[in-house]
C-alpha cells in the first residue's frame, strides 16, 4: 500500500487533479448546487463502468496510425506503449492533454443531459473525483508488491493483470468489471487462447522510445 500510495500522491497529473477537484467542489458549494443535487453524482458513477469499456476498448485500442507524426505519438503514449511496458509507471498515468479533453467531453455531456451548464458541475466534480479512483486503481493494478485487501479488489486486479499477460481482447475494466459482465468480455485464463499480440496492440510493434 505505501508504495502505491507514494508512487500516487507524487506524480503531476494526481496533484493537478486533486487541487481542481477541491477547486470545484468549492465552487458547486459556493453556487449553492452541491447539496440541494447532490442526487446527480450518481450520473457519473452508473455511466463509468460503460464508458470505461467503451473507451478502453474502442479508443485505447483504436488501430495505430501508420504514418508518423504527433497523433501516432500521442496514440503510444497514451495507452499502446504501455501495453509494450505495462510496469512503467511513467505510462500508467494518462497524459495531461488526453485528460483535458476527456474532462470537456464529460462537462459537455453532462450539459446536455442535463441541459444546464450549471447543475452540470455536480456530476462534473463528482465525475473528477471518480477519474481519481480510476488512476488509484490502475495503479495499484500494476504495482506486484501490492494485493488488494477485498475479495472484489483482487478479481479485478487479476482480470486487468489476465488483459496485460494473457489475451488484450477481454477483461477491458480497470475501476470494476461490470461492463465486462454486460459485454461478455469477462473471461479466464482458460476460456482464451493466450494472445500473441498482447505487447504489441493495435499494430504497435516497435519499443517505447523516449520520443514515444
Amino acid at each position: 500500500m505505501k508504495e502505491v500510495f507514494n508512487k500516487y500522491f507524487s506524480h503531476p497529473l494526481i496533484i493537478g487533479l486533486s487541487v481542481f477537484f477541491v477547486l470545484m467542489f468549492s465552487l458547486c458549494i459556493h453556487l449553492g448546487i452541491l447539496w440541494s443535487h447532490f442526487a446527480l453524482i450518481l450520473i457519473p458513477i452508473l455511466i463509468a463502468p460503460f464508458y470505461e469499456w467503451y473507451a478502453h476498448k474502442f479508443l485505447l485500442h483504436a488501430k495505430l496510425t501508420a504514418k508518423d507524426g504527433w497523433f501516432r505519438r500521442f496514440q503510444i503514449r497514451l495507452h499502446h506503449g504501455h501495453h509494450r511496458d505495462p510496469q512503467n509507471v511513467q505510462l500508467l498515468f494518462a497524459p495531461l492533454s488526453a485528460v483535458i479533453i476527456h474532462l470537456v467531453q464529460t462537462y459537455l455531456l453532462f450539459s446536455l443531459l442535463l441541459w444546464s451548464f450549471k447543475l452540470a458541475l455536480v456530476p462534473f466534480t463528482a465525475g473528477v473525483l471518480y477519474y481519481l479512483f480510476y488512476e488509484w486503481m490502475h495503479l495499484a493494478h500494476h504495482v506486484p508488491s501490492y494485493q488488494p485487501k477485498t475479495t472484489l479488489g483482487n478479481k479485478i486486479k487479476r482480470a486487468h493483470m489476465r488483459h496485460h499477460f494473457h489475451n488484450e481482447n477481454y477483461n477491458w475494466g480497470i475501476s470494476n468489471y461490470f461492463g465486462d459482465i454486460i459485454c461478455g468480455t469477462l473471461k479466464h485464463r482458460n476460456e482464451v487462447q493466450k494472445s500473441k499480440t498482447i505487447r504489441n496492440i493495435a499494430g504497435y510493434t516497435v519499443h517505447v522510445t523516449k520520443t514515444e
